[in-house]
C-alpha cells in the first residue's frame, strides 16, 4: 500500500471563535486515528482554515494585486529614504526568479492545504459518529475551499482565461485526492480544464452546503457558508467570461441573501462589516494579518505600503471614501539633498473593521456590472454601478463603460488585492506613475511576466512539472 503524504494537519480544541485559531499546526500524527472521528475531522478542518487565512494574508501576496497595478508605493523610513523591501523587490520588478520565489512559501502551503483537504474528503465518508447532514456540510466545505485555494494559485501562475482563443495554455496542478509516496505527482492541467474542476467542485459544494457551519464555533460569516460559495462561483464564472454565470450567481445573492450594501452614514464608521461575506475570525483581540501590514500606528511603526496618488486622485472631494485614508506628513529625502515633510495616504479600512476580510457584498455588484455590459444589459450595468457611488455620496452616472465599472472597482477595492487581476482578466497594459521606483514601471500585455515562475523546488522535485514561460 502507498503511503499518504502528509504535509501538515493542524490539530485544534472545538471550543470559542477566537480560541479555535491559536492552535499551532502539528507534523507527526496517524492518519487513521486523527480522522476516525468527527472531532479530529472538524479539528483537520479548523487547520485548514487557519493555515489559509495565514497564507492567504501574507504580505508576499496580500500586497500582490495592489502593489503590481500602481495602487500602491512606498513611503519613507525613519530616515527620510524611500527603498524597495526585499522580500517583494524581484516581484515589484516584475521579475521574480524561480530559484528564489518570493512566493514560494505561498505556493508551497496553498498545496500543503489542499492535499490536507484531500485528506478529510478522503475520510469523513466513513465517520460513524456524524449525520449525515454533517458529512454533507463538512464535504461542502472543503470542497469550496479546495477550489478556493486552487483559484488563487489560478490567478497568480497561470494566464487569465482568454489569454488563448480556446484556454490551452497552462493552468496550474489540480489536486483532486492526497498525494501519495511512489505514485508520479501529477501534471499541470490547462487552463480550460483547470476551470471545468473549478467548476465541478462548486457544482458539488453549493449541492452540499449546509445553512450552519460545519465546526461548532465561531459565526457562518468565518467559515464558506452558503453565500460565500456562491459568490466563489460567481468569481470564477467572471474569470472564465462565463458572463450568464456570473450575472446569475451575483444576482443571486444581491437579491436573495438578505445582505444590503454597508449604508451610505455608516460607511466610513464600519466600512465592510455590515456587507461582509466571509472573514477569518481574528486570533487575538485587534491583531490581524492586514493589520499588522497596512495599519499605520506611530511614525516609527508604519507600515510598508500607502496608496499611489494614481489612485488617491481619482476620488471626488465629496467622495466618502476618500475618508477611508489617513494623511500622515513624513520626513522625504528628494534629490538636492533636502527632505520636506510629504504627505503619504494610509488607508483606515484597517482600523476601522481590523477582521481578514475575503469576500463582501459590494464585489457582487462589479461582478453584475460587468457581466450586464458583456450581455447588453446596460440598464443593470448603469443600476449597480450607481448603487456604488450613490453609497458614497456622488451623483448617478448616466452611462456606463468598462473602464469607467474597472475604475470604479479600483476605487472601492484598493488594498483589497484586486486591481492587477482585473486588468489582467481585462487584456489591459500596467501604468505605474506616481511613486514608482521599480526598473519597469508600465510593462505592456500580454506578458510572460504577468505570471509569477513555478518554484524551481517543484520543477525539481516533480518531473511533470512545466514552467512558466519565460522563466
Amino acid at each position: 500500500m502507498k503511503k499518504v503524504i502528509i504535509l501538515s494537519i493542524a490539530l485544534f480544541s472545538v471550543v470559542s471563535c477566537r480560541d479555535f485559531l491559536e492552535h499551532e499546526p502539528v507534523e507527526a500524527i496517524s492518519i487513521n486515528t486523527q480522522l476516525a472521528t468527527k472531532k479530529g475531522v472538524l479539528e483537520a478542518l479548523n487547520g485548514a482554515y487557519n493555515k489559509l487565512r495565514d497564507n492567504h494574508f501574507s504580505e508576499v501576496a496580500y500586497t500582490y494585486g495592489d502593489l503590481q497595478s500602481g495602487n500602491l508605493k512606498y513611503p519613507p523610513n525613519t530616515s527620510g529614504a524611500i527603498s524597495i523591501p526585499t522580500r517583494v523587490d524581484n516581484l515589484y520588478q516584475f521579475d521574480d526568479q524561480p530559484s528564489a520565489s518570493k512566493l514560494k512559501d505561498y505556493y508551497t502551503n496553498s498545496y500543503q492545504i489542499i492535499n490536507n483537504l484531500n485528506l478529510i474528503l478522503e475520510y469523513v465518508d466513513r465517520l460513524t459518529d456524524a449525520t449525515s447532514s454533517e458529512i454533507n456540510g463538512i464535504k461542502a466545505e472543503a470542497l469550496a475551499l479546495r477550489a478556493f485555494v486552487h483559484f488563487q494559485l489560478l490567478k497568480y501562475y497561470a494566464q487569465n482565461y482568454t489569454y488563448t482563443s480556446d484556454a490551452s495554455h497552462l493552468g496550474i496542478v489540480y489536486n483532486i485526492a492526497p498525494l501519495k509516496v511512489g505514485v508520479d505527482f501529477p501534471g499541470r492541467r490547462t487552463t480550460a480544464e483547470t476551470f471545468d474542476l473549478l467548476e465541478k467542485d462548486i457544482t458539488n459544494a453549493l449541492s452540499l452546503i449546509q445553512n450552519q457551519h460545519a465546526i461548532p464555533a465561531g459565526e457562518n460569516v468565518n467559515f464558506m457558508n452558503p453565500v460565500a460559495v456562491k459568490t466563489l462561483a460567481a468569481e470564477i464564472a467572471l474569470w472564465k467570461n462565463d458572463w450568464s454565470g456570473a450575472y446569475k450567481y451575483a444576482g443571486e445573492i444581491i437579491t436573495g441573501s438578505g445582505l444590503a450594501l454597508t449604508p451610505q452614514n455608516e460607511l466610513v464608521s464600519k466600512w465592510a462589516l455590515p456587507e461582509s461575506i466571509w472573514y477569518f475570525a481574528n486570533t487575538a483581540e485587534n491583531e490581524t494579518p492586514v493589520a499588522n501590514l497596512y495599519n499605520f500606528k506611530t511614525a516609527t511603526n508604519r507600515s510598508s505600503y500607502v496608496t499611489s496618488e494614481d489612485v488617491y486622485t481619482l476620488y471626488a472631494s465629496n467622495d466618502l471614501r476618500k475618508q477611508l485614508f489617513e494623511i500622515q506628513n513624513l520626513k522625504t529625502s528628494i534629490t538636492g539633498g533636502t527632505q520636506p515633510n510629504l504627505p503619504y495616504y494610509f488607508t483606515k479600512k484597517y482600523k476601522i473593521q481590523n477582521f481578514s476580510l475575503v469576500y463582501r457584498l459590494s464585489l457582487l455588484y462589479f461582478i453584475r456590472a460587468e457581466a450586464a455590459l458583456h450581455l447588453g444589459n446596460t440598464q443593470q450595468a448603469l443600476q449597480d454601478m450607481n448603487a456604488i457611488i450613490n453609497r458614497a455620496g456622488l451623483a448617478s452616472l448616466t452611462q456606463v463603460s468598462m473602464d469607467i465599472v474597472l475604475e470604479e472597482k479600483r476605487k472601492e477595492f484598493v488594498f483589497e488585492n484586486q486591481y492587477f487581476f482585473d486588468l489582467m482578466r481585462n487584456h489591459k497594459n500596467i501604468i505605474r506613475n506616481n511613486g514608482c521606483i521599480s526598473n519597469n514601471c508600465s510593462p505592456s500585455y500580454p506578458n510572460n511576466k504577468f505570471v509569477l515562475p513555478i518554484p524551481q523546488e517543484s520543477v525539481v522535485i516533480n518531473s511533470n512539472m512545466k514552467q512558466n514561460p519565460g522563466y
